[in-house]
């Protein structure tokens, strides 16, 4: 049924298109019509109506029509009654077409077409002059054309318009003539039946649509002039809303009229002859959209010129159209889309000059929307523009680029400084200054580029301001040099406040510390070193915590430059030179803290600073003088052990320093004021207790253990040992010397927790101090302790056996093997040979034992013989890479025997691989020169 709906929707749908004969009056009489019912009466009950089915009226009707006479008018109402009933069948069937039998429904639907098309042409036939003829005409032709016969069709309606002009049809009926005209190429006919539609008054249907196809019919017959009239007519007659607010169907619409309205006025040498036709038309609402659709045309066949051509015709016809904006910035689209830079450019310097936002026209075309538009387009064009010139400058550096380039920056920031920012047009404005050498210009427009007061905005420009700044200070005298470095200052600071991880920031703090201490600015230098954090080992580091230091010193900040110069002190990378001027100059930066304190009357403050000269820097040529000034502090103020302290301590340290006869004179009268004759080990004791000064308070406490581990008071000793160990960190050399005597007593005492953890406070302390503190006593005392924690973890390795439960005992083992392994490994670190190879001596043991105990462990129980006997292959599997692990550190230490070394720890390991490889390892080894055993 598919194939036959398409010609049948051409026609409009009609209801009751054949009526019956009949007649009505007071009396109701029987018509042909009453055969759509059938009834019953009886003289007492009112009457009864029974509907019938279609198929009983269809037959009704036939048999009418069969016993009718022909020229029986009712038999005419009854022939068109079938027509309608096979047509309203043929509607069932379009309704229901999903029907699962379709080739049958589309039989019957055939069928009832073609029947009523044969009941509709009796009808005409047998009544060529019944009054309601034009109905059954229309019916005829519609039927005709859902059966395909469109000819047939056609000269129905041909009939129809030609015998009932009068017809309610009319108009459809020559529309429909016009299209089949149309559509077979014959416009003139077409022409004339569209003619004829549009001067029917009742055409409102078919009026618009008729006289936009009258249109074509006349474009194809290039009656250019006369086309365009029906286009424009039919637009205006639509009234279509505001192209904006157009729906879907209403755009496609509305632009189809365009789309033909242009082809015509391309065929008519388009700008010229739109402004011929246009000329008595100045107020046509789609005036520019008529130029627009041309251009279009044009530019869709590349004939750009034409395109651009077009829209300038407009301009000059109608220059006060509010769609001039629009039509210039059209123009440059045109011209990019064809790729004229040239043309391009020239338009937009056209349109900078009449529509800039400040330009005459939009003060007499009061427009926001169109200001609006074109404004935010043109910003768009005067940015490229400065950016293309900006680019043939850096291509070719000629005074005429830079200077079109320079006219559209500042074109720019004359009508749009509001968006300069967004869109980046100081900085690009500053690049192009300052590569044409116009320095302090482009400073200007880098520092509005790069800062919104402290904020920073553009890093890039910030960068520049910075960079230009130094250069102009550096290359500039007088006054103004002062200015430019207060703004490269204020610049840095900003930088670096937000960027202080930036690759650039410590170069930039680096130089402008430098520049500050350079203009003797020392307060402003201190302020500029501190602005970031800064890296252990970079060049700049050292420069900037060096001048930070000096700037303190010489503004008498003593305590902050000792700090900063201890810290400049700590950088990698130091050199000895470096070192020794530092260290000199922390000297000094203490020795001034103690004038300070000792010139306000804190003598004790005083001699403490003084003696942390030779604490701090034992090398400078300040130590000595700096421990003279402590002892005679102390002296004058008759704190006599105070003055002993510091004086004994300037002559054992210094012998050859210059105050040597008046210290021995001091020391001699302090030891008698004091009557230290004894130096009883209760009196330094209580000394250390009870002395203001650290250090002599440090040094009584040493000296009273000493004492009492000499008269072999253990708990006196433990107690002074263990003080001195816990209060004073510092020197290390004696720090682990009492931690060491220490596990010495407690192992006397029986007492090895507390062994255990003064030796692993040695081990923590020794990993941790600098290697500038350590002497060869104080490795010896880790080396020793940390050998005899080794040696206790592997005792504890040893005691563990591998029986049941195997895998928690395992575990255990090797637990206690990694960590006894460890600790020989720490030993062996410290290179001093005893330990190293004894060291080396154990961990081969332990790899040993290990092994053995694998082979030797218990063994699961329930195996059968197999399974034993597989569980010892895995066994051996396992224990191998641990024996052949022994053996890599018994050679290891034999292999020192070539380097001259040979001793116990040697020798057993030499024991050892003979034991398991006698051929190989049974001889003597070879010594590079004798030693003793």
């Amino acid at each position: 049924m598919r194939k036959h709906y398409s010609n049948a929707l051409l026609f409009l749908p009609i209801i009751s298109l054949i009526g019956l004969s009949g007649c009505s009056s007071s009396t109701k009489h029987a018509t042909v019509g009453d055969i759509d019912i059938s009834g019953s009466r009886d003289s007492q009950a009112p009457v009864f109506v029974k509907p019938k089915s279609d198929a009983e009226i269809k037959e009704a009707y036939y048999d009418y029509v069969r016993n009718a006479a022909k020229a029986d008018r009712s038999r005419q109402a009854a022939i068109n009654r079938i027509a309608a009933l096979e047509l309203e069948l043929t509607n069932k069937l379009l309704e229901n077409s999903s029907t699962s039998d379709e080739a049958l429904a589309d039989k019957v639907y055939l069928q009832s077409l073609e029947k009523a098309a044969d009941l509709l042409s009796t009808s005409l036939h047998d009544f060529p002059d019944a009054p309601n003829n034009d109905n059954t005409l229309y019916q005829y032709a519609r039927t005709l054309d859902q059966l395909g016969r469109g000819g047939e069709a056609v000269e129905a309606l041909t009939t129809l318009v030609d015998k009932h002009p009068d017809s309610e049809f009319y108009a459809e009926a020559q529309f429909r003539i016009a299209e089949n005209a149309f559509a077979s190429g014959d416009y003139l006919s077409a022409e004339d039946a569209y003619t004829e539609v549009l001067l029917t008054p009742t055409s409102d249907r078919f009026y618009e649509k008729s006289l936009f196809k009258r249109g074509w019919t006349r474009y194809k017959q290039e009656l250019y002039r006369e086309a365009v009239d029906d286009y424009l007519q039919a637009l205006t007659f639509h009234g279509f809303s505001p192209e904006s607010q157009l729906d879907t169907s209403e755009k496609e619409l509305f632009d189809e009229y365009f789309r033909a309205i242009g082809l015509v006025f391309a065929h008519l040498n388009g700008a010229e002859s739109l402004t011929d036709y246009f000329s008595d038309r100045p107020n046509f609402p789609y005036l520019y959209r008529t130029y627009k659709v041309v251009s279009d045309i044009y530019v869709g066949q590349q004939r750009f010129s034409d395109a651009a051509a077009t829209l300038d015709q407009f301009i000059s016809a109608h220059p006060d159209s509010a769609s001039i904006p629009e039509a210039y910035l059209e123009i440059v689209s045109i011209w990019r889309r064809g790729n004229f830079i040239d043309q391009l450019q020239a338009e937009v310097e056209e349109i900078y000059l009449k529509l800039a936002p400040n330009a005459d026209y939009w003060q007499e075309h009061n427009n926001g929307e169109a200001l609006a538009k074109t404004s935010s387009a043109l910003r768009a064009y005067v940015t490229e523009l400065a950016y293309f010139h900006h680019g043939e400058y850096q291509k070719k550096p000629t005074r005429k680029n830079f200077e079109k380039s320079q006219l559209w920056y500042q074109r720019y920031l004359e009508s749009y400084a509001k968006f300069a920012q967004q869109d980046k047009i100081h900085a690009r404005y500053g690049d192009l200054l300052s590569a044409a050498g116009n320095t302090e210009a482009a400073l200007k427009q880098y520092a509005i580029a790069a800062f919104d007061g402290d904020l920073v905005l553009d890093k890039k420009s910030a960068y520049a301001t910075i960079a230009i700044t130094n250069e102009l200070y550096r290359n500039t005298q007088g006054s103004a040099k002062a200015a430019w470095m207060q703004d490269h200052l204020d610049y840095v600071q900003r930088y670096v406040t937000l960027y202080p991880s930036d690759t650039e920031s410590l170069n930039l703090v680096s130089n402008a510390t430098v520049l500050c201490f350079a203009e003797k600015q020392y307060e402003k230098a201190i302020e500029v070193s501190s602005l970031i954090s800064l890296p252990s080992s970079a060049k700049q580091s050292f420069d900037i915590l060096n001048t930070r230091a000096r700037s303190y010193l010489n503004t008498n900040q003593f305590s902050d430059a000792e700090a900063a110069f201890t810290d400049t002190l700590a950088l990698e990378g130091i050199t000895s030179s470096q070192r020794k001027k530092l260290e000199s100059s922390i000297a000094l930066s203490i020795y001034r803290q103690a004038e300070n304190a000792r010139d306000t009357g804190d003598a004790v403050l005083a001699q403490s600073l003084f003696n942390r000269v030779s604490e701090t820097a034992p090398g400078s040529e300040l130590a000595p003088t700096a421990l003279y000034d402590a002892g005679s502090l102390a002296f004058k103020d008759k704190s006599w052990q105070a003055a002993i302290f510091y004086l004994e301590k300037l002559q054992n340290n210094y012998p050859n320093q210059k105050y040597a006869k008046e210290t021995s004179r001091q020391l001699s009268v302090a030891y008698l004021n004091s009557k230290q004759t004894d130096k009883a080990a209760s009196q330094f004791e209580a000394l250390a207790k009870s002395d203001d000064t650290d250090e002599v308070k440090m040094t009584a406490l040493w000296q009273a253990a000493k004492l009492y581990d000499e008269k072999n008071n253990t708990a006196g000793a433990i107690r002074s040992y263990r003080d001195y160990a816990h209060n004073y960190r510092e020197p290390y050399p004696q720090n682990i010397e009492a931690m060491y005597r220490l596990t010495q007593l407690y192992e006397a005492q029986n007492e090895p927790q507390k062994r255990y953890f003064w030796q692993n406070k040695i081990r923590a302390r020794d990993k941790r101090i600098s290697a500038a503190k350590k002497t060869d006593r104080t490795i010896f005392i880790a080396s020793t302790t940390v050998l005899d924690l080794a040696l206790q973890k592997q005792r504890e390795f040893q005691q563990i056996r591998l029986k049941e439960p195997l895998a928690v005992n395992l575990k255990r083992k090797k637990a206690a093997m990694q960590e006894a392994i460890k600790l020989f490994g720490q030993a062996s670190a410290y290179d001093v040979t005893d330990i190293t190879t004894r060291a080396t001596y154990n961990i081969g043991e332990i790899y040993r034992e290990f092994s053995q105990s694998l082979l030797t462990s218990e063994r699961p129980k329930n195996l059968d013989a197999t399974e034993l006997e597989q569980y010892i292959i895995l066994l051996e599997d396992q224990a191998f890479p641990f024996e052949e692990k022994s053996i890599e550190f018994y050679e290891t230490n034999l292999s020192r025997v070539k380097n001259g070394i040979y001793n116990q720890w040697i020798e057993e390991s030499h024991k050892k691989l003979i034991s398991l490889f006698p051929v190989r390892f049974n001889k003597s080894p070879k010594l590079e020169s004798s030693f003793d055993d």
